[in-house]
């Protein structure tokens, strides 16, 4: 049986996509979802997907039918928000987002921080998965129903925050 060290180390580990990794040239949108599908699975985004967040204005509009650096970079900050934020909560974030930040250049140093944050953050969540999960837990059925529903509400907790920082900091247009 894996140690629950294991489990959850399995379970954090990510390889996001780094700058270094997208091209400095344009790219047309089936190269955009080979350059995902390399990174992160063939379902990490697709076709619809990419004309979906362009018709709701959540990545900026393109200048013929090729894709920037930057577009591919909206795209990779969509897809860390959706798993927690509604499409319209990303594009009050992102809309705000576009119209302050001062140049294209901003919105890869925002990445760029999520990414030096990212093994630091799996370092202190598997941390606090292990303290919450003992080794024991995996023995018994009941203890392994109450460890899932412990991550549950923690994982509700953490969504609710996002929320409520989206709603305190990026107000929805009236």
């Amino acid at each position: 049986m894996e140690k629950v060290t294991e489990i959850v180390q399995k379970a954090l580990h990510r390889e996001d996509m780094q700058l270094r990794d997208i091209p400095q040239i344009d790219l047309y949108m089936d190269q955009v979802l080979t350059l995902f599908s390399q990174h992160g699975g063939d379902n990490m985004l697709t076709k619809t997907m990419i004309n979906n967040y362009r018709k709701e204005d959540i990545i900026r509009p393109l200048a013929g039918k090729k894709y920037t650096k930057n577009h591919i970079i909206q795209m990779l900050l969509i897809y860390n928000l959706k798993s927690v934020l509604s499409i319209s909560q990303i594009g009050q974030v992102l809309g705000e987002c576009y119209g302050a930040l001062e140049s294209d250049n901003a919105l890869q140093m925002a990445y760029s921080e999520f990414l030096e944050r990212a093994p630091q953050l799996e370092e202190t969540t598997a941390g606090l998965l292990c303290d919450l999960i003992p080794q024991e837990t995996l023995d018994d059925s009941g203890d392994l129903l109450a460890a899932v529903l412990v991550l549950s509400r923690l994982s509700q907790q953490v969504q609710d925050v996002a929320a409520a920082l989206v709603e305190q900091h990026f107000a929805a247009e009236k």
